[in-house]
C-alpha cells in the first residue's frame, strides 16, 4: 500500500514549506523523487526483485552434492580450481591403486586355488585320516566309532568346474565321512581333539585351513610316507609331533609356500578393502569443503536493489553488489 500511495506521490504536485511544486519544475520533483527514494524503497524494492540477491552466490547444496557425486565437482562451481585438482587427483590415484591391488589379490586368489586343486588331495588326506585311526587304536586304545571314510576315487579333484551335480554330491557325502572322524581323533602330544574339522570342498576357509593347521599337512603331495609295506607307522603319522627348536620336522615345505601365497594374496585383498574406504572419506571430505567454501563465499557478496531516481521520467531499478574481502 505504501509503495502505491508513494508511486501517486511522484507524479501528483506536492508542497513543500508552503509552496507548490508544479510538476513541470523538472530539478524540484526530481530532488523530491531523490528525498523519496532513499531509504525506505530499498528493502521493498528488493522483495520485488528476488533474483537480485543471487548475483555471484552460490547454492551451498548444489557445491555439497557435486562433490558428494565426483569429488573435484564442487571446488569448480566455487571457482576454488587448486583445490577442485587436489580433490579430483586423489580420487584418480585411490581409485588407481585400488584397481591394481583388487587386480592383484584377485589373481593371487586364483592362483593359491589352482594350487591347492593340484597339491593338496582330500584323497590321500582321508586315507592318511583312516591310518591315523589306526595308529591310536594301537598306540594308545582309542575307539572311534565313525566309519572309515570311502573316497569316490572316479572324480578328479584337480578339476571341480568339471563336475556334475552328482559328483558334487558324492564329494559332499565324502567330506562328511571325513567331519565325523576328525570329532572323534586327538593329539597325542597335547590329548587334545582336533581343532578344526575340513571345511567343504572348495569354501573359503577350506582354501585357508589345508594351509595353515599342521593336522591337514598329510594331504600335500610331498607329505612324508607314513606307513611302511609291512604296516609299521613312521614318525609322519603324527603332523603335529614337534620336532627341535618347537618344529614339525613332519610338515613338507609345500605346505609352507602355498601359506605363504594365501597369506600374500589375502593381504592384497585386504588393502585393497581398506583403501575402498578412502574412496567414502574423499567424497566426504569434498562435500563438506565444497558447502563450507560456498557459504563463506556468500559471506563476503551482499547485493541489493534500489531505484535510481532521474531528472525526467519514472524511476529504474538498480541493483548494487558488495564483496567483502
Amino acid at each position: 500500500m505504501r509503495a502505491i500511495l508513494l508511486g501517486l506521490l511522484l507524479w501528483m504536485p506536492l508542497a513543500a514549506n508552503g509552496q507548490v511544486l508544479d510538476a513541470g519544475d523538472p530539478p524540484a520533483m526530481a530532488e523530491l523523487r531523490a528525498e523519496l527514494l532513499r531509504g525506505p524503497m530499498a528493502p521493498e524494492a528488493e522483495s520485488w526483485f528476488p533474483g537480485a540477491r543471487a548475483q555471484g552466490a552460490r547454492s551451498i547444496p548444489l557445491a555439497s552434492g557435486l562433490s558428494a557425486l565426483v569429488p573435484g565437482a564442487g571446488q569448480a562451481y566455487n571457482r576454488t580450481w587448486t583445490k577442485a585438482a587436489i580433490a579430483l587427483g586423489l580420487e584418480a590415484t585411490v581409485f588407481a591403486v585400488w584397481s591394481i591391488t583388487r587386480s592383484r589379490g584377485l589373481s593371487g586368489e586364483d592362483d593359491f586355488r589352482a594350487f591347492a586343486h593340484a597339491e593338496w588331495d582330500p584323497v590321500q588326506y582321508g586315507r592318511w585320516l583312516n591310518d591315523y585311526v589306526t595308529y591310536l587304536q594301537q598306540e594308545f586304545g582309542h575307539q572311534v566309532s565313525a566309519p572309515p571314510a570311502s573316497a569316490p576315487l572316479e572324480i578328479d579333484f584337480t578339476r571341480p568346474e568339471a563336475w556334475s551335480s552328482s559328483e558334487q554330491s558324492a564329494v559332499n557325502a565324502y567330506f562328511n565321512q571325513i567331519q565325523a572322524i576328525e570329532r572323534q581323533v586327538f593329539h597325542p602330544e597335547t590329548g587334545a581333539t582336533f581343532s578344526h574339522q575340513l571345511p567343504d570342498f572348495a569354501d573359503q576357509q577350506y582354501y585357508e585351513l589345508i594351509g595353515k593347521y599342521f593336522q591337514f599337512a598329510p594331504g600335500w603331495e610331498d607329505y612324508p610316507a607314513w606307513v611302511l609295506s609291512d604296516g609299521s607307522f613312521t614318525p609322519a603319522i603324527d603332523p603335529e609331533q614337534t620336532g627341535p627348536g618347537n618344529t614339525k620336522p613332519n610338515v613338507s615345505a609345500t605346505f609352507y609356500r602355498y601359506a605363504e601365497e594365501h597369506a600374500a594374496a589375502q593381504d592384497l585383498l585386504r588393502t585393497a578393502s581398506h583403501l575402498s574406504s578412502l574412496f567414502v572419506v574423499n567424497h566426504l571430505l569434498a562435500a563438506i569443503d565444497a558447502a563450507v567454501t560456498a557459504k563463506l563465499r556468500n559471506d563476503r557478496i551482499s547485493t541489493a536493489m534500489t531505484l535510481e531516481y532521474q531528472q525526467f521520467g519514472p524511476p529504474a531499478p538498480t541493483v548494487s553488489l558488495r564483496v567483502r574481502l
